[in-house]
């Protein structure tokens, strides 16, 4: 399951723009001078120019997730936030955060502390422990998933297929996109970017189940909403909610999904340096 959810996460970022030929409605306070004439076509080849320069960024990230399991009497919810400074070429980043999480009655909480360098080597932080891990090689596949997660230009391209459901509305600094539908033609959608995005190695390594609970999983709804700076056309935020069934070993299984991201600092990061201290601490797990 945790596999599936990861790939839906990937998947959620696929997001594109509308190259229709529609000017952008202004939205209820939206200065009469800043408003723009521009079209979404426009728009769009502008925000693809700025996504294939972008090299690095900052981000905020708020994931909220619901599950139930009616069959069995569960239900699962867990709240995320994360700060995510990353270089896109070559890859690496500094995730930091907090996930909460209740099932039933139970609670619980965790400390998220991880840096991953250009050469895919992952330093993670175990707070239980008070250490610091250093991981080569057994993370290959959380290293490729990452590294071939959409790119920029790829999130602006991948849903232009709906550009005339979407609604094209401008504030005073931003350009808004909005696609709120049925989720059932993002069914195929979905699963041909997870089949894309996971690395070879974690598809082989699916048991027949969990290959037969993405077949059977069903997206009931989805919406997303994209900003897209008036001055740079640079990505500044996008919101997605998802909800989905799944079924898995005879039970059935609702996932409702709320995920927030805003992009700042782009291409003001040179590089992701791992703190001394934590290189000269980390225990190396294949030493273990």
């Amino acid at each position: 399951m945790k596999k599936v959810l990861t790939a839906l996460a990937a998947g959620a970022l696929a997001f594109g723009l509308a190259a229709c030929s529609d000017k952008a409605e202004p939205a209820p306070g939206t200065s009469k001078e800043k408003t723009s004439d521009m079209t979404a076509e426009q728009v769009y080849e502008k925000a693809m120019e700025a996504s294939k320069d972008m090299k690095s960024a900052e981000a905020k990230m708020n994931i909220s997730q619901d599950i139930e399991v009616p069959g069995q009497d569960v239900q699962m919810t867990s709240d995320s936030e994360f700060d995510v400074q990353m270089v896109l070429e070559p890859l690496a980043m500094h995730q930091k955060g907090k996930t909460s999480m209740k099932m039933n009655d139970e609670e619980m909480a965790m400390d998220i502390d991880m840096y991953m360098t250009e050469d895919g080597t992952i330093y993670l932080y175990t707070p239980e422990a008070d250490q610091w891990l250093k991981m080569e090689g057994m993370m290959e596949g959380l290293d490729q998933l990452t590294a071939q997660q959409p790119d920029p230009e790829e999130q602006l391209a991948q849903l232009q297929q709906y550009a005339k459901e979407m609604k094209f509305e401008q504030t005073d600094d931003d350009y808004v996109l909005k696609l709120d539908a049925d989720g059932e033609k993002f069914n195929d959608l979905v699963k041909e970017t997870m089949e894309e995005q996971l690395p070879p190695e974690m598809l082989e390594g699916m048991s027949e189940e969990e290959r037969q609970s993405l077949e059977n999983m069903n997206i009931s709804d989805m919406a997303y909403e994209i900003h897209i700076d008036k001055k740079t056309y640079d990505l500044k935020a996008m919101n997605m909610k998802m909800t989905m069934t799944m079924e898995a070993e005879g039970e059935e299984m609702t996932i409702a999904m709320d995920m927030k991201s805003v992009y700042t600092n782009i291409n003001g990061i040179e590089n992701i340096e791992v703190p001394q201290d934590v290189i000269d601490s980390a225990v190396d797990i294949q030493q273990q």
